[in-house]
C-alpha cells in the first residue's frame, strides 16, 4: 500500500516577508502594491494579518510603519499572534531596499493564484462524485477558472493622450472605409445604418409584451446575419422547443406560411421550396438551444466551446424572465436575481467579444396610458435591465389593433430605440407579415430570402438614406 505525502501549497515565505519590509520603507511601494494585492493571497497567517493592518491605515491615510501598525494589531488583539514588535521590526531585515518589490508582488500573486487553482479544482472534484449531472459540474468548473483568470485583469491609469489618439485613428479609419469598424448587421436598413451593426461586448434588449413578435424579430435579426453576412449565431430558446424554432427559420427564410410548415401539403412546387430552404439552413452557421432552465454561467460555457470550434458572431436569448438565476435569492428577491443575470449576460458579452441580444417582456403599464409607447420603465422586474443594455428597443403595436389580426396582409408597428449609449434614438417603421412570420422595414427589400443573392458589402450603409434616418428620428 503506497503512502499519500502531504503536499504543501505553493508559497515563498521569504518573498512575502521581503514584501512587508518593503511595505515598512517605500511610499512609492504601497501606492502600488494595495490596489492590486489583497490579504488573501500570503499564504502565512500572521502575514495576512500584518498586511491587513498595513491596508486598514493606508485606506485611512495614516502613516504605515511599525508603531502604528503594531497599534491595529494590538487593538485587533492580533500582535502577539503574528510574532509581536520584535517579529514586525525585523522584516525589514529580509530586504537591503524596497526596489524589488514589484518581483516580490509578482511572486506572491502567483502562488495565490495556483492556490486558487488548486481550490478551484478540488470543488470541482467533490462536485464530481456528488452531482450527477456533468454539464452542470462542466459549467462550474469552467466559471471557477474564468473568475480566477479575472484576477490577473488589472488595468492601470493612462494619460488620455492615448485614447484620443486611438479614438481619432479609428475616425480616420472608418471616413475611408465605412465597414471598418462594422458589427453584426441585422438587415434592417435604418436600424443598421443607426448602429453601424451590433458591436463585440455589447447587451441589445429587445423587449415588448407577449405575442407582439420578440422571438420573430430575433429569428428575422438571425436569419440576416447568418445568411447575407455569414455570422455565427447562437440562439437560446427556454420557452420554444427547437422545432418551433427550426420552423419560424423555415418560414421566414422561404417565405412559407406557416400553416403549410405545421400542417403539410401535397403540393410539389412548395415541398421543392421547403427543400431548398432546408438546404439553405443546412448550410448557415446558426446553431439552437432550447434547454429550459439554463443559467448565464452555462450559456457562457457552451458559447465559449462553440467559438472555439466553429466561431461566433452574435448570441440571442429567448427570454431573460425565464431564465434561471446562478443562485436563488435568500428572500426572494426576484428584482436582485434579474439584476444578477444581466449583469452577468453583460459580462458574458464582453469576456467573448461578441453582442448578446436578450429578449425580454414588458409590464403592464403601457397599455393602460393612452400613448400605447412603451418606455424604459415598462420592463419587467428589474431597472437593472436598462442599466447594464447599451441598447434597448421595444416592439410596439401602438394602434393596439394588431395583435390578434389574421388578415394576410403586412401590419403596421414600430420599432422604438428607447436606449442607445452611443447613438441616436428614435422610432423606426417596420411591418409584420403574419403568413411568413417576418417583420421588415416598408419600401425596402433587405430581408434574406432563398430568392436573395448575397448583399455587397456596403449594401446596408446605402439602403437607408439620411433623410429616412432623419425623419425616423425627429425628437
Amino acid at each position: 500500500m503506497s503512502e499519500t505525502r502531504a503536499r504543501i501549497l505553493p508559497n515563498d515565505m521569504e518573498a512575502e516577508q521581503s514584501l512587508l519590509g518593503c511595505l515598512f520603507i517605500s511610499q512609492d511601494a504601497c501606492a502600488d502594491t494595495f490596489p492590486t494585492v489583497t490579504a488573501e493571497d500570503f499564504y502565512a497567517t500572521a502575514h495576512k494579518k500584518i498586511y491587513q493592518a498595513m491596508l486598514d491605515n493606508y485606506l485611512k491615510d495614516i502613516a504605515v510603519d511599525y508603531i502604528t501598525v503594531s497599534k491595529v494589531l494590538e487593538q485587533k488583539g492580533e500582535l502577539e499572534e503574528v510574532g509581536g514588535m520584535g517579529y514586525i521590526t525585523d522584516l525589514t531585515n529580509f530586504v537591503p531596499s524596497a526596489a524589488n518589490y514589484k518581483y516580490y508582488v509578482d511572486i506572491i500573486r502567483n502562488d495565490s493564484i495556483l492556490r486558487k487553482v488548486i481550490e478551484a479544482s478540488q470543488k470541482t472534484i467533490n462536485d464530481a462524485f456528488e452531482v450527477s449531472d456533468a454539464s452542470v459540474v462542466l459549467a462550474s468548473a469552467e466559471k471557477r477558472v474564468f473568475d480566477i483568470s479575472q484576477i490577473r485583469r488589472t488595468n492601470s491609469l493612462e494619460h488620455i493622450r492615448k485614447g484620443v489618439t486611438e479614438a481619432i485613428d479609428l475616425m480616420e479609419k472608418i471616413s475611408i472605409d465605412p465597414n471598418s469598424n462594422a458589427g453584426v448587421k441585422t438587415g434592417f436598413p435604418t436600424l443598421d445604418k443607426i448602429t453601424n451593426g451590433f458591436k463585440p461586448g455589447e447587451l441589445i434588449i429587445i423587449a415588448a409584451r407577449p405575442g407582439i413578435g420578440k422571438t420573430t424579430l430575433a429569428v428575422n435579426f438571425a436569419i440576416n446575419s447568418a445568411l447575407k453576412y455569414n455570422k455565427s449565431v447562437a440562439m437560446f430558446d427556454l420557452e420554444m422547443s427547437s422545432l418551433q424554432v427550426a420552423q419560424r427559420f423555415i418560414c421566414s427564410t422561404g417565405r412559407i406560411p406557416m400553416d403549410m410548415v405545421k400542417g403539410g401539403t401535397k403540393d410539389n412546387t412548395a415541398w421543392a421550396s421547403l427543400f431548398e430552404t432546408k438546404k439553405i439552413l443546412e448550410n448557415s452557421n446558426i446553431y439552437i438551444d432550447d434547454t429550459t432552465t439554463i443559467t448565464p454561467a452555462e450559456i457562457l460555457s457552451k458559447c465559449r466551446r462553440l467559438k472555439a470550434q466553429h466561431g461566433l458572431d452574435m448570441v440571442i436569448i429567448d427570454y431573460l424572465q425565464l431564465m434561471k438565476a446562478e443562485k436563488a435569492s435568500k428572500d426572494g428577491n426576484r428584482q436582485q436575481e434579474v439584476a444578477d443575470l444581466t449583469r452577468s449576460i453583460k459580462l458574458a458579452a464582453r469576456e467573448l467579444g461578441v453582442p448578446i441580444l436578450l429578449l425580454s417582456q414588458l409590464n403592464r403599464e403601457s397599455e393602460k396610458r393612452a400613448d400605447k409607447t412603451p418606455q424604459l420603465s415598462d420592463l419587467r422586474e428589474s431597472g437593472s435591465i436598462e442599466q447594464d443594455a447599451d441598447i434597448v428597443m421595444f416592439i410596439a403595436d401602438i394602434a393596439g389593433e394588431n395583435v390578434k389580426d389574421d388578415n394576410d396582409d403586412a401590419l403596421d408597428y414600430s420599432l422604438v430605440i428607447a436606449k442607445h449609449r452611443n447613438g441616436m434614438r428614435g422610432t423606426i417603421p417596420i411591418k409584420w407579415k403574419s403568413e411568413f412570420t417576418q417583420f421588415y422595414e416598408p419600401g425596402k427589400d433587405h430581408l434574406y430570402t432563398k430568392n436573395t443573392s448575397k448583399v455587397q458589402k456596403d449594401e446596408v450603409l446605402t439602403a437607408a438614406s439620411d433623410t429616412d434616418i432623419d425623419d425616423a428620428f425627429k425628437d
